[in-house]
């Protein structure tokens, strides 16, 4: 039987959280050492090619991945089946959809070595999407080690290979086969922990299946496709107005809100409290409002988490993790105020992911479509008006501002089902901010380290006592 315990709860979350820090930490650790290696050039070309290789998950993915976790939270007796007809929707999404991609970025008219590496990169996002679905099923189950154990896999090897590529000093390309390489580890070890779970890795083409889990996924991959534009656009207006250099110096600050993010999506949500969440929806308001008000305090503490200790860095963090020359020749107060709004988005981005998560728990998919729309809508506007102005501050602005607005308006959906006061849960995280804030300036002159990890420890101590985790 699945088991909503809090220490239960509480050991999927560490294991998650432990598989995006070794996945995705190493990833950003590698993108360190690349960032001292590569000129501004080749290293905005990489990171460029992350970011609009990104697209290509969610074209895979469509939105299957989220709903096959919903199906397998709820119903144990048909997971063989839904996971069949998922994995045969996945290969055809991925032939499809790599192809496109190609085919945009040759008409866009991207120069060789840059198409060389948005392939690469891109191919590695392809499979990367090909574990998510196995992913769902160790999620569902609530077996999150296996996913920890796959993503930290390819974390390692990523670092290692990352390692070998600067010292034998093999280039930008070889730089961006190492996403390749991390992808394809992830996928082969996610069919091996698969077997545990008694599932056939056996795809199924029936077209009556597939049809029926798009026509209910479908209005997820629409918003996963308008939500990764909306986070992937700004770059291609950084690119237009500033330069592929500006690409990089952004994506320096937003590389960590997005490490960042991990932490909440998707190790909590919808990782290890979204079966949870699913059922708690099938059981009626009432557990809903307990498990929401109780995530919520969760989420909110641990963005204050994150928060106070990247306040008391400040901009030393960037130098810190990418080198003197962080500023990529770009402005170094334009390169300071995009940091300080990206680090200041990192709540907003919290609470945004936590209650799309809610809403798509609660069955209520198709509403993400026309709100995620709204908030491209004002990212190409915000990103076309300020860009040119404000340089990479401007779509600094644009990220806190539409994840505001969408925030505000996945909560107006989900209060549509009776009382839900989440902002109850903003009390506790707030009181135990106070005690540590005001350490960030009495150790304001410190080591970075140090005056990062008093406050962080005293916010944590004070914290963990209080929270019901």
């Amino acid at each position: 039987m699945f088991r909503d315990k809090p220490r239960t709860q509480l050991k999927n979350s560490i294991a998650m959280l432990a598989g995006q820090f070794f996945g995705k930490g190493t990833l950003l650790i590698s993108l360190m050492i690349l960032s001292r290696y590569l000129d501004d050039t080749p290293f905005g070309m990489l990171v460029f090619a992350v970011a609009i290789s990104q697209i290509l998950i969610f074209l895979v993915d469509l939105g299957v991945s989220i709903i096959s976790n919903r199906k397998f939270s709820i119903d144990t007796q048909h997971i063989q089946e839904v996971y069949s007809t998922a994995l045969g929707l996945r290969m055809l999404t991925a032939v499809i959809s790599y192809a496109l991609l190609m085919l945009v970025t040759y008409l866009a008219g991207y120069g060789h070595q840059q198409m060389v590496i948005i392939a690469l990169v891109g191919f590695g996002s392809a499979m990367e999407a090909g574990a998510e679905l196995q992913y769902a099923v160790f999620r569902a189950r609530e077996k999150m080690l296996f996913e920890a154990l796959s993503r930290g896999a390819g974390g390692i090897i990523s670092l290692l290979l990352v390692i070998l590529v600067v010292h034998f000093d093999l280039g930008a390309d070889s730089a961006a086969a190492t996403y390749t390489v991390r992808a394809f580890s992830m996928l082969l070890m996610s069919f091996i922990f698969l077997r545990n779970f008694g599932i056939r890795i056996f795809p199924g083409f029936s077209r009556r299946n597939m049809m029926k889990l798009l026509a209910e996924s479908w209005p997820l991959g629409v918003m996963g496709l308008l939500f990764v534009a909306f986070q992937r656009l700004d770059n291609i207006f950084i690119e237009k107005f500033r330069g592929v250099e500006a690409v990089g110096a952004y994506q320096e600050s937003y590389r960590i809100v997005e490490t960042f993010v991990l932490l909440i999506t998707p190790s909590l949500l919808p990782g290890a409290l979204f079966p949870g969440l699913c059922r708690a929806f099938e059981s009626g308001w009432e557990e809903v409002r307990k498990k929401m008000i109780n995530i919520a305090e969760i989420v909110t503490w641990i963005a204050g988490a994150v928060m106070i200790p990247i306040f008391a860095g400040g901009t030393d963090i960037l130098r810190l993790i990418w080198g003197e020359d962080f500023t990529r020749g770009q402005n170094a107060d334009e390169v300071t105020g995009a940091f300080i709004i990206l680090m200041a988005a990192i709540p907003a981005l919290f609470w945004m992911n936590y209650l799309v998560a809610s809403v798509i728990a609660a069955g209520k998919q198709k509403t993400t479509v026309p709100v995620t729309s709204i908030a491209l809508i004002l990212s190409i506007a915000g990103n076309f008006l300020l860009v040119p102005r404000m340089g990479i501050q401007g779509s600094a602005i644009v990220v806190l501002t539409a994840n505001l607005i969408m925030s505000l308006a996945y909560y107006v959906i989900l209060r549509k089902g009776g009382s839900l006061p989440l902002f109850k849960s903003l009390w506790k995280p707030a009181i135990t901010a106070a005690v540590a804030i005001p350490l960030i300036f009495l150790l304001h002159d410190q080591n970075i380290l140090l005056r990062m990890a008093v406050p962080f420890a005293v916010y944590a101590g004070v914290g963990l006592r209080t929270q019901r985790l």
